[in-house]
């Protein structure tokens, strides 16, 4: 008998082995349910409204740290976009808009500082047959700036008629300034606008 014996080798059949292990993304911690409003901001800026502010409003502050009107009015927007019914609610969402790079926008005391120095002075008409007066306020730069914001984003065209809808909305308000009104309550009666049915100008 031989001292050499064969050994007899069998092929390994080779088995791919499927992972169960389950993918994980790494997501930021931040996680909000108001990103909707990112890309709000992001068309605020390319249509360039906090420019067009400035340039209607002026600029706000001699040391130039002051937050814009532009900025105030992005925290209001932005905040009544968002669901928000008063300037304290501002706070509450701030923390959300700072999610966003490089957005930096003032919390609800600034913003209502910042409407107060908008302010003018209302015209009073005095009734001759009841003897009454009756207060009227124009606000002429921010309706200049807003029909500016109307253009900017090109909902009404140069040439063409729109309808204007023009009335006043009767807002119940126990505060110092609020008047008595024919709704037998105390509030404000702000003005409202709208425009539709735009057609061609023939």
């Amino acid at each position: 008998m031989s001292e050499i014996s064969p050994i007899l080798v069998l092929p390994t059949k080779k088995t791919n082995k499927i992972s169960d292990m389950t993918k994980v993304a790494i997501k930021n911690e931040n996680i909000t349910s108001f990103g909707g409003i990112y890309h709000i901001m992001d068309v605020f800026s390319k249509l360039g409204f906090e420019k067009l502010t400035e340039s209607v409003l002026g600029k706000r502050g001699i040391s130039g740290k002051a937050f814009s009107h532009g900025s105030i009015f992005g925290s209001l927007f932005f905040s009544y976009l968002c669901g928000g019914e008063c300037l304290e609610d501002i706070n509450v969402l701030i923390g959300q808009f700072k999610q966003r790079p490089d957005t930096l926008l003032p919390g609800a005391d600034t913003v209502g500082r910042g409407l107060k120095e908008l302010a003018e002075k209302s015209i009073v008409y005095k009734s001759e047959t009841s003897d009454k007066s009756y207060s009227f306020n124009t606000a002429q730069k921010l309706n200049t700036l807003l029909l500016r914001m109307i253009r900017r984003m090109r909902l009404i065209k140069v040439g063409s008629h729109v309808d204007l809808d023009f009335d006043h909305q009767f807002i119940p308000a126990h505060k110092f300034d609020a008047k008595y009104s024919y709704k037998q309550d105390f509030g404000y009666f702000p003005g409202w606008a709208s425009i539709g049915g735009n057609h061609s100008r023939r």
